[in-house]
């Protein structure tokens, strides 16, 4: 090869060289999985483990991740919370827990529609404590909040379940939430209290006169 045809070559080699794009910083870094299950809870409800499962690879970290971060959709944050009951395990439950107890007054509708979904899933993981930790919510001004909470600490069957709803059905006005608890009372095989109603006055026989 003569010398004009090898400066040729270098030379193109040269020009191919710079003109391909620099290697991204990101490249060969895995995927965590949390961008594909964010986007899927943006439209959908998870209806299944293996569902999650297809997504990602033990998701319960970007699930929390998800929940935690106040810059995505209310609706998918709620979402997220649900979908921890798919991978039930000490973190997620206390992650939850955690979650009712910082939000049980809440009056923001994201934070309150959060702690509703998580008082359903505490109650299907049945952990310890949780039913106390539960018994919070009843505090909340929400009577969706309260019936959710009801609904989660009758779930956990719980020795301390009955009296905690025996507690709230004596102060709960709203009718709806006292039907709930009285579901879950007889669901646990307790027959609710009434209160007793006041027997009417008897009526006092007339006096007969005297011979």
């Amino acid at each position: 090869m003569s010398l004009t045809c090898l400066a040729i070559a270098v030379s193109a080699l040269v020009s191919t060289l710079a003109a391909a794009p620099a290697p991204s910083p990101d490249r060969g870094k895995p995927d965590d999985g949390r961008s594909k299950i964010e986007a899927y809870l943006a439209t959908h409800d998870v209806a299944s483990a293996a569902e999650l499962d297809g997504l990602m690879k033990a998701p319960e970290d970007a699930l929390m991740a998800i929940a935690s971060d106040s810059k995505v959709a209310g609706l998918t944050r709620a979402r997220a919370v649900a979908a921890l009951r798919m991978v039930p395990s000490h973190g997620v439950q206390n992650f939850l827990l955690k979650l009712v107890q910082s939000n049980a007054k809440a009056a923001d509708a994201t934070d309150r529609l959060m702690v509703r979904r998580a008082a359903v899933v505490l109650g299907w993981m049945a952990g310890a404590g949780s039913a106390e930790k539960l018994a919070l919510l009843f505090d909340n001004e929400d009577a969706e909040v309260r019936l959710d909470a009801a609904i989660g600490i009758g779930l956990t069957r719980a020795e301390t379940a009955a009296t905690l709803l025996h507690r709230q059905l004596a102060v709960e006005s709203v009718p709806k939430v006292r039907d709930q608890i009285d579901r879950q009372l007889r669901a646990l095989g307790v027959v609710p209290v009434e209160p007793e109603k006041s027997r009417p006055a008897k009526k006092a026989e007339p006096m007969r006169a005297g011979w």
